[in-house]
């Protein structure tokens, strides 16, 4: 589902993104770093249950309107369009979707971006001040995971409402902008904390795409 999060920004609003963590970074010593994600999980149990689905409805549809009730048949139906199904629901994410429960795609999600906090080396930076910005588009969840340094400082309720203003922009179809807003509402609430250094190195990433 990498595709997911390569059609998320169009390249001229991943410019506009890169720009406003440069921007904001010039404000403040903390490494900021957003992070689009497919999917946070493949789901594969979701493809199963839309497979079957598929393959149920179809297989009792075709038989009724065939005008038989043979079980042979039901099932020659009820294979093909389950294979179809699961065909279908690998390579079209939003039909499995309705088979994903909120709690699974929260718990999978978060899982996800805490593991990706620690591949991607925000946990080395030399004062623990990275902030990751991590919007898994298949989900339409978005999490902000704070290293234990920054934690120390940066009243957690700051960040549930960028995390809450983040997701509000991203429903209204306005992804980019909401994301350079919640970047500089980010960088002004951390220029406080950390304040801006002379010649200081980019220890991270501006903007990762998975």
């Amino acid at each position: 589902m990498r595709r997911l999060a390569q059609a998320f920004f169009s390249p001229d609003e991943q410019k506009r993104i890169l720009e406003a963590v440069r921007a904001a970074e010039a404000q403040t010593a903390a490494e900021i770093v957003p992070m689009v994600v497919g999917a946070s999980d493949s789901y594969p149990k979701a493809e199963l249950a839309c497979a079957l689905t598929v393959g149920l409805v179809a297989g009792v549809v075709l038989s009724l309107l065939g005008g038989t009730r043979g079980m042979w048949l039901f099932l020659v139906y009820f294979g093909l369009f389950t294979l179809a199904g699961f065909q279908a629901a690998k390579r079209l994410p939003a039909l499995k979707r309705p088979f994903v429960s909120p709690e699974r795609a929260r718990h999978e999600t978060l899982q996800a971006a805490q593991a990706a906090f620690y591949v991607h080396g925000l946990a080395e930076t030399r004062e623990r001040n990275a902030l990751l910005v991590y919007i898994s588009v298949f989900e339409r969840l978005v999490f902000l995971l704070p290293d234990s340094g920054l934690a120390r400082k940066l009243d957690r309720s700051v960040l549930d409402a960028a995390a809450a203003a983040l997701s509000d922009g991203i429903r209204q179809g306005r992804q980019a902008e909401a994301l350079a807003e919640t970047v500089a509402r980010l960088a002004a609430a951390l220029a406080p904390l950390y304040p801006p250094r002379d010649n200081e190195a980019n220890e991270l990433k501006d903007l990762i795409l998975l």
